[in-house]
């Protein structure tokens, strides 16, 4: 049975790395990384770390007794286990770190990472229709795909309120949510919340944006929203395989083929885009890492 819930991931990348032998992206590869702006990439890595502050400032409000630079740390690992464990497996990590270094009971951090999780949702919704819309303007051939992502991410909202209200007394982990939100945090905490998931995000696409510029490929930052969107979506896929290949870039693809680019190249670029990320992750990851041994040397020991 242990040995069996491996076998989709390793179908997932035996098959993604038939589709990279497939469009020849090994032999194209090297072309990017000869050509690549080290000036956008390293933009993009400080706008990537400055995605970890505004997260950390999420979770000091919910916690203040740990500071923003040892929640930036946290975050750092945080994301990088979610970035490279399947099945969102990741999220386990945050619970623990909190309950190991800093005494945070378990039952209070996954309900506020869930929260968390969930305002992420709506930013995340949000900024990716207006990218919907202006990447409609600039290509009128996506319109009709513009109005279908509009109503269903309409219907998708109104049917989990729906949800919600139905199901908030007959699962725990919902009512567990909902009474944090109504009594942990107060309207003027939850509105701080939401700022800095909005702006967690329009930082995040920024750094996505200049990864892409790197590489060579120009698109505008709602085009590189509307792209990578496709691509963090499969992050939550309950398929997915080892550090998110093959599914990850499958979204990518998805979304720059909309946008007009053949499969090849799209292929290419994603893939690109996607080391870069996971490289990133694993640098700022190590240095936080590093960080909370020093801080909680007992631990460590």
């Amino acid at each position: 049975m242990k040995k069996s819930k491996y076998l989709v991931p390793i179908l997932i990348l035996a098959l993604f790395l038939f589709f990279l032998w497939r469009y020849n992206v090994f032999g194209k590869l090297p072309e990017i990384f000869e050509n690549l702006n080290l000036k956008f990439v390293s933009v993009s890595l400080m706008l990537y770390a400055l995605t970890y502050y505004f997260r950390a400032l999420r979770f000091s409000t919910i916690f203040p007794s740990i500071s923003v630079p040892e929640m930036m740390a946290v975050m750092s690992v945080h994301t990088f286990f979610n970035n490279v464990l399947p099945f969102r497996s990741g999220e386990a990590s945050f619970p623990i770190i909190l309950k190991k270094l800093f005494g945070i009971e378990t039952h209070a951090s996954s309900t506020a990472l869930l929260f968390v999780r969930f305002l992420d949702l709506l930013s995340l919704s949000a900024i990716f229709t207006v990218s919907v819309f202006a990447v409609a303007f600039q290509n009128k051939k996506l319109i009709w795909f513009s109005l279908l992502i509009i109503i269903f991410l309409l219907a998708a909202f109104w049917l989990t309120v729906k949800l919600l209200n139905k199901l908030k007394f007959k699962f725990s982990i919902i009512t567990a949510v909902l009474t944090f939100a109504g009594t942990f945090i107060s309207f003027e905490k939850v509105a701080r919340l939401l700022l800095y998931s909005l702006t967690t995000w329009l930082v995040k696409f920024a750094s996505f944006y200049f990864i892409l510029k790197g590489g060579g490929l120009n698109l505008s930052y709602s085009q590189t929203v509307f792209a990578s969107t496709f691509g963090e979506l499969t992050t939550i896929l309950p398929i997915h395989s080892f550090a998110g290949f093959g599914t990850y870039e499958a979204g990518i693809v998805g979304g720059l083929k909309l946008l007009g680019l053949n499969a090849p190249y799209a292929l290419t670029v994603a893939f690109y885009f996607h080391l870069i990320l996971l490289l990133m992750s694993g640098v700022l990851a190590a240095l936080g890492w590093v960080y909370l041994m020093k801080r909680h040397k007992n631990y460590a020991e």
